[in-house]
């Protein structure tokens, strides 16, 4: 489905509303304006946040707004966490060799501090932040980096991110997870809305195609007690199977790590096992039971399994092929 993934980072990845809410009391206070509370901030804050504070506070200076928000931001003992499946979600963009990107608002420095906290910023290929107009700004961004519109989405929480991805001509994937709720978000009218990453990386899981890298093991043999008739069952045939398996990860990304690949000696020999441990009457029947263990116990993202018999005279096999994935 996707090659490149940007994101944006308040309220995708991180939660820091309660801080950023603070933060923007903080600026009102400064204009004698009311405080908002969580609902109140959700329901009319929104980006480019220079044009919210042209209608909520029309007197005041950018260059003022930005030092007051910074100081409070600064100097506040409000904590920030990550919003769930954030960690999971990017670490599983990694071992499928999705490239991933920040394009956020944030203050650099302050992201790199609160991803570094995190244990968030290695895990992307570049950061954009400082972003005031992340519209004007995406196709800049995409060029930079060599993107391919078919094959990028934008990730954001916000009305101002799906509006961005629509303007570069990428998928924008909305996620309920953090600054508008669901309404303001549909109106932005994003390609996808998910109710958090957990959710997206199921949808990518299910759609996206195997990957190229893959493990073959080419005529592996097998000894199988396996037949219609109960004659043909009861003495042991020989077998062979060609097995392709999707890589657990792309093969750039192993670097060297025996544990992060499959063990093909191993599967060999509880394929060989599995075979061996009880009388089968269709060949069907095996071919998906080994494509199954070589899921389920070995870690393969998919497994195609070919299966061939040699009980018929005037062929020169019968075969039989089954596709397993997770």
């Amino acid at each position: 489905m996707f090659k490149n993934l940007l994101f944006d980072w308040s309220g995708t990845l991180c939660d820091d509303m309660a801080l950023t809410i603070e933060a923007t009391n903080y600026v009102l206070a400064q204009y004698r304006r009311e405080p908002l509370d969580c609902k109140a901030f959700r329901n009319e804050f929104q980006l480019p946040y220079p044009d919210y504070y042209a209608v909520k506070i029309p007197e005041a200076r950018l260059e003022d707004l930005e030092n007051y928000y910074r100081y409070a931001f600064d100097n506040s003992a409000t904590g920030v966490t990550l919003i769930p499946h954030a960690k999971e979600f990017v670490r599983f963009c990694r071992a499928r060799g999705i490239r991933c990107f920040i394009l956020t608002s944030m203050d650099p420095k302050a992201f790199r501090e609160q991803a570094t906290l995190l244990g968030m910023y290695d895990y992307f290929e570049h950061i954009h932040s400082g972003i005031h107009n992340k519209e004007h700004y995406i196709a800049t961004l995409m060029q930079m980096h060599g993107l391919n519109p078919a094959e990028t989405a934008f990730v954001g929480d916000m009305q101002h991110d799906i509006r961005a991805a629509h303007c570069a001509g990428i998928t924008g994937i909305g996620v309920l997870t953090g600054y508008n709720n669901p309404t303001q978000l549909a109106e932005a009218e994003p390609d996808l809305m998910v109710p958090d990453l957990a959710a997206l990386r199921a949808l990518i899981q299910r759609t996206q195609a195997p990957q190229q890298d893959c493990i073959c093991l080419n005529g592996l043999e097998l000894l199988c007690r396996i037949g219609v008739p109960s004659e043909e069952r009861a003495t042991p045939q020989r077998l062979t199977a060609n097995i392709s398996l999707a890589s657990p990860c792309p093969f750039t990304t192993m670097a060297e790590d025996i544990a992060r690949t499959i063990d093909y000696h191993a599967l060999s020999l509880r394929l060989a096992e599995l075979a061996a441990a009880e009388p089968t009457v269709l060949l069907e029947t095996l071919a998906h039971k080994l494509a199954t263990c070589c899921v389920q116990e070995f870690g393969a993202p998919c497994a195609t399994v070919e299966l061939h018999k040699y009980i018929l005279p005037q062929l020169q096999s019968t075969a039989v092929k089954t596709t397993v994935s997770r």
